[in-house]
């Protein structure tokens, strides 16, 4: 596995935004990793992944979505020797958790999990040319 080391945005195990956003939930009153993803619709096994396990860079669109159903937005803060701190900024403190995971669970009904059927290409049709003798069978001498 080749390993890219930036100069900037540094880690040696796993991405900075997982400690930040590990900070999110966890400093939230009454917030555990299955509270988390009743609100948000992320699995518990990506928290788990995440926080206990091997995921070592979430998928930019899942941070997102966790973030901004428990009211954060992403600021990330830039210190003078160019290291990039990874953050998130609560914007909405009036969330009510238990209305929350009730939206949720509506969406899913709403929406389903069921993933869209992909429709197969026909492979084209090759003629090929017919066989003198049949596959397996030598001439009697």
């Amino acid at each position: 596995m080749r390993v890219i080391i930036y100069r900037n945005y540094r880690f040696t195990d796993k991405d900075p935004i997982i400690d930040a956003l590990r900070t999110v939930v966890k400093t939230e009153e009454k917030l555990n990793n299955h509270k988390a993803s009743q609100i948000t619709g992320v699995s518990t096994t990506t928290f788990d992944g995440w926080f206990e396990g091997g995921t070592r860079r979430p998928q930019n669109a899942t941070v997102s979505q966790v973030a901004a159903a428990l009211g954060y937005v992403r600021r990330d803060e830039l210190k003078p020797n160019g290291e990039v701190v990874i953050g998130f900024v609560k914007v909405n403190s009036k969330i009510d958790y238990q209305e929350e995971i009730k939206k949720q669970a509506d969406w899913l009904l709403k929406h389903g999990k069921q993933k869209k059927r992909r429709t197969r290409k026909k492979k084209p049709v090759t003629k090929t040319k017919p066989r003198s003798k049949p596959h397996g069978v030598h001439a009697a001498l």
